[in-house]
């Protein structure tokens, strides 16, 4: 039986902003993006700070160079020829290439050569095997590209029209350019002057091999860094779909059960503690196949009761039917055509009463519900139930009498199903009570929900079948009125309408002070619009 708190608790899936399951999806992706921002940022700050340190230390250098070349050159006389048979001697280093170039821009000397990466010889070296040609790719991936003015050549470098990225530092002009193989070179360039009169200019180039290996190594931890962002993408991956995916492939595996099986012995995976959708999905899952497996249990013993209250007019026709040709008194064989007709009324009643029922469902799950006024509802019923000539047979006389309609009472609900539930109870208490006995309607109205009480004073309800009058099919009639009248659906068919509204019904004992039964009284509870 349904609690009355059942309206206010009906379960509800609350809606949320944010689900907790879009909090672990983001959550989880942000991370990853977070390391693979932190690697850019990380290697975008490096590289300019890796050639402005280099380009004021190769300034400082090319300074040196200046000042030992003028110092000959004043020794010598200013002779550039002998100044450029000392540059020759110096050490220069092997990443280095320094040029002396006469007034008239002619080249002296030139001491060193302009390396090349080892991985890019081996890259357009076609004579290598494949492994090693592979290998160079592999590595040329993490090598440095400082995304510079292409190196035009020695020549060319120093030229005006040479597009450069270009610093002064220390008086010097140093220009910082990318080496075919995306590496890093220096280039910088000074007059040398005697009595501040130019007698040449020096010219140095310079592949920083070291910064190259420290921009390559730093973009090898920028690799490390995808690499572990990459790890972690796959392994968040992996937990996301043992908690998204194999749960909700459980469930649907289960469902697909379910149906085959025709909801025999399958159970729905109970995921309620997870707390969030999946576990929602599940318990309303759990819920609807359990629906499902009563509603299946209630067409089986619907079945079963059509076939038993069926089988009673039949049998008791074939009786009639088969005693007939044995009868030769007029009178008695008109008693048995009068059991015949009897017993196919009754019947027609069944499957009249039998086939709505069956609809019953389906038309419910049609249904609108809209506020309506239940006054005007059992308004129009109890006029129309005061009227002699209007009543049924079973339906005895008597006054109804009214509690509670002062005002409209507005309840969410069908007006013609509603209407078919209290005709029902009003024509029960009527057919109960005492022959000019009273019925009472009563109506009690808050804000959230309406009671309506139907009472009589006829000899009430046994006990021990206060819930089981609302069964199909049972029927618990006065002593005067005629078997067969009812089919026992009745109560059956006005529990399933009230139930739809998502209201409750039951029934109980009237008592006098002393404890007497004094009548039977059936209260109805149902939803006000606002709830």
């Amino acid at each position: 039986m349904l609690s009355e708190d059942h309206i206010e608790n009906e379960p509800v899936i609350a809606p949320r902003p944010l689900s907790r399951l879009t909090y672990k999806i983001m959550g989880i992706n942000i991370v990853t993006i977070a390391v693979l921002a932190m690697s850019f940022s990380y290697i975008a700050q490096t590289r300019e700070n890796l050639i402005s340190n280099e380009i004021e230390n190769f300034g400082t250098e090319a300074r040196i160079y200046s000042v030992i070349l003028n110092k000959a050159m004043r020794e010598n006389n200013a002779d550039i020829q002998k100044t450029g048979q000392i540059l020759s001697e110096l050490n220069i280093h092997a990443d280095q290439q320094v040029s002396l170039y006469s007034q008239d821009g002619n080249r002296i000397v030139t001491n060193g050569q302009i390396p090349e990466r080892k991985i890019y010889t081996e890259i357009h070296d076609k004579n290598l095997n494949a492994a090693t040609r592979l290998l160079a790719i592999t590595e040329s991936w993490v090598s440095v590209n400082f995304k510079l003015p292409q190196f035009p050549g020695a020549e060319k470098a120093f030229s005006q029209d040479t597009p450069k990225f270009e610093q002064t530092v220390n008086g010097l002009n140093i220009a910082a350019w990318s080496a075919p193989d995306g590496g890093l070179i220096l280039t910088a360039h000074t007059n040398l002057a005697d009595n501040h009169h130019k007698i040449g200019s020096l010219q140095l180039v310079r592949r920083d091999m070291q910064i190259e290996d420290s921009f390559a190594n730093t973009r090898l931890d920028v690799f490390r860094f995808a690499l572990i962002s990459l790890v972690m993408t796959i392994s968040f991956s992996l937990y996301l779909a043992g908690l998204i995916g194999h749960p909700l492939r459980n469930l649907a595996t289960a469902a697909a059960a379910f149906r085959l099986s025709r909801g025999r012995d399958i159970q729905i995976p109970d995921l309620s503690d997870r707390n969030d959708e999946i576990g929602e999905l599940s318990q309303a899952m759990r819920e609807m196949t359990e629906a499902l497996r009563n509603r299946l249990k209630a067409i089986e013993q619907f079945a079963a009761d059509v076939a038993h209250e069926l089988k009673n007019p039949i049998s008791s026709m074939k009786s009639a039917i088969e005693t007939f040709p044995k009868v030769k008194n007029d009178t008695d064989r008109a008693g048995l055509l009068s059991i015949i007709q009897h017993d196919l009324q009754r019947m027609d009643r069944l499957i009249s009463d039998i086939s709505q029922a069956s609809r019953l469902d389906a038309e419910l799950s049609r249904d609108v519900l809209e506020p309506v006024d239940l006054r005007q509802i059992l308004d129009s019923l109890i006029s129309l139930k005061s009227d002699p000539h209007a009543r049924r047979e079973g339906e005895r006389q008597g006054t109804i009498k009214r509690a509670g309609f002062e005002s409209p009472v507005i309840v969410l609900g069908q007006s013609g199903r509603l209407a078919q539930v209290f005709d029902n109870l009003i024509s029960n208490a009527l057919s109960f009570s005492k022959e000019n006995g009273t019925v009472l309607v009563k109506m009690e109205a808050n804000a959230d929900r309406t009671k309506i009480t139907i009472e009589d004073d006829g000899p009430g309800i046994p006990e021990n079948r206060l819930e089981k009058i609302f069964d199909r099919f049972y029927s618990e009639r006065p002593i005067s009125e005629s078997f067969g009248m009812h089919s026992g659906l009745g109560l059956s068919i006005a529990k399933q309408i009230i139930e739809s509204h998502g209201g409750l019904i039951h029934a109980e004992n009237r008592r006098d002070d002393a404890g007497k039964v004094i009548g039977a009284r059936f209260i109805v509870r149902l939803r006000s619009p606002v709830s």
